[in-house]
Order: C-alpha cells, then structure tokens, then sequence
C-alpha cells in the first residue's frame, strides 16, 4: 500500500503531462464537486457567441471530472432562463452563461423584469467581450454609413430592423443609432442572433447589428455589408470597417456585448474560485484563448470580484443609455 506522501507525489508528477492529471487535482480541490454534470444554462437561442461555451466545457470535464452541458433556455428576453438558474441549489450544479444583455439590459428595459442580478447571481467569470457589427442587406445599394443614413431618411418608418429580444443590447444599440442619425424604422425581435442575421440576409431585415466574429461567414459570402463597428478600435476580423466615431458619430465607443459565467446566490465561494481559476486559464494563453482572438472577442481574465465590478459599470452605463433612449416597455 502506498503512503499518502506517495500518493501525493504522483499526483504532483502526473499534473506535468496533461489535462486528465490536472483535473484529478482539482477535483480534491473543491470537497468532492461536481457531484454530476453540471447544466449550463443560456438564456438565448442555440447559435451565436454563446456556443463558444462548447470550447470551454471540453477542458471543464477534463479538470472537474463531469460534463458541463450546455442548455439553451430562450423566452422573455432572457429572464425565463435567468430565473431557472436563480431558483436552482447553489450547489454549483447549475450555471448560468449570460450576456450583458440578459443580466443588464432587459432588466433596466423591461419593467417589472423578475431578474435582479445583485440579489439573485453570483459572478464567476467574464468569458469575453466583443463589439456591436452596423449590417445591412446588399439590395440597399448602400456602401457607406452616410448612404444608409440617407436612404433610410428618405423612407422614414418603412425599413425592418431586428435584434434578439427586447432590452437585448441589440436593441438598445439601434435605438441609440436610431435617435444620433435621425433614422425611423420597424423593430422585430428574434429568439437568438443567429436568426437575426438570417433575416438581414435573406432582406427580411433591412438593417441589424450583430458582431464581427458572428456575422463572418455572412459577410464574406456577400449576403450583408458591414458598415460602423461600435468601440474605439476597429476589428480584426474586419479591418476594413471605420469605427462609429471615425464617422463622426460619438456615445458608440463603451457599447459591447459581454458573456460571463455566474452561480446561483450563496454557491459555495470555493466552487466559485475554482471555476474562474480554470477560465482565466483558458483564456490568459492556449488553444481557446486563440480560437476567441481569431473570431474577434476579447477573453476576459477576471477575478470574481472584478467581474462584479464590471456589472455594476454596466449597469450605470446601460442606465444612462435607457435614460437617453427613452426606451421602456411593459412586462
């Protein structure tokens, strides 16, 4: 029979050659969990920047010792999801990967909005960030932001524009585009930011935002044309594409999409730090760090607290945008 001090050295050893050993570790790390696979619950439709998560959740079960299974939950701008997760045990079984636009957003736009994600979640993680993409369907015949701007005035009210729910930052930052151009137009929500880019191609949609890692394939296959990009650097997935302000349009540079990881409310802190330890990881250096730079998200490289942080900026910052906008709606 081995020691302990024996054990304890092959373990140590067998961390050097690979994911399996390193997740032998952490398992004893954090009292025995997950006792299952873990549910990962996205509040959207299946596609868009969510399903990065699948790059994450390899590496997960490799570490942990369980699946993390991804489960896309839409319905009521996010909230239907949101709340799944808020009554779930804070036994760390049960995550929520959201949006900005789920735990911010809608709840600022949305009046008597069930989600409150000061009361209800616990930051984990900032899985990454990436900027708002201005497209438009090709038979505009518009190249520019200033030909959209001038084609859309002159049909005031008649074009479609589309995000993937109401008080999703999709939404708020048309309304912003809406109210600094003088442009009118129709407002149709869709479940997920995938359909919403379908629709702009096949002119359902005459304009839409969505992101530049997302709208790739689309763009390249000429079904939409890329105009602004929101932030103050242009992206490199599409370096072509002049930023808002380079077109003389200001109030566009702090608008971003940000998907994190949270827990229920009193989860364990020491399942809260294992995970974003393992996180940071993944996104400091590595195969997935690589995969999200490529596509033209930023991987956050939070701790916790910061990412709590950043929450209550967005919060502010959102506010003051719902403020500007005027845009409020009934639950």
């Amino acid at each position: 029979m081995r020691t302990r001090r024996q054990v304890v050295g092959a373990l140590g050893a067998s961390a050097l050659m690979g994911w399996g050993a390193r997740g032998a570790f952490a398992q004893q790390t954090v009292d025995g969990w997950p006792q299952r696979a873990v549910r990962v619950i996205s509040p959207t439709a299946t596609g868009g920047p969510g399903q990065n998560f699948r790059f994450y959740a390899d590496h997960l079960k490799d570490t942990f010792g369980q699946s993390f299974v991804l489960e896309n939950m839409p319905g009521g701008s996010g909230s239907v999801g949101c709340m799944t997760v808020a009554r779930a045990a804070a036994d760390g079984q049960t995550l929520l990967l959201a949006s900005n636009s789920h735990i911010v957003l809608a709840p600022l736009v949305i009046s008597g909005s069930p989600v409150n994600v000061k009361r209800d979640f616990v930051p984990i993680a900032l899985m990454f960030t990436f900027p708002f993409l201005l497209v438009v369907n090709p038979d505009l015949g518009v190249k520019t932001l200033k030909e959209f701007v001038d084609y859309a005035k002159a049909r005031p009210g008649q074009l479609n524009w589309g995000s993937p729910g109401v008080g999703t930052g999709g939404h708020l930052v048309t309304e912003v585009l809406l109210k600094r151009t003088g442009v009118t137009g129709q407002h149709i929500p869709y479940p997920g930011t995938t359909q919403q880019l379908l629709a702009a191609a096949a002119g359902t949609l005459q304009f839409t935002f969505d992101t530049p890692g997302n709208s790739k394939g689309v763009r390249d296959a000429g079904k939409v044309i890329a105009l602004a990009v929101t932030g103050t650097k242009r992206s490199s997935s599409a370096p072509e594409v002049p930023t808002f302000k380079e077109l003389g349009y200001e109030g566009f540079d702090d608008l971003h999409v940000a998907n994190g990881l949270l827990a229920p409310v009193g989860t364990p802190d020491r399942i809260v730090r294992a995970l974003n330890r393992e996180m940071v990881k993944l996104n400091t250096s590595g195969t997935i760090r690589d995969r999200l730079v490529e596509a033209s998200y930023d991987p956050g490289a939070l701790a916790p607290e910061q990412y709590g942080a950043m929450i209550d900026r967005e919060l502010k910052q959102w506010g003051d945008v719902v403020r500007e906008t005027g845009v409020q709606i009934k639950s």
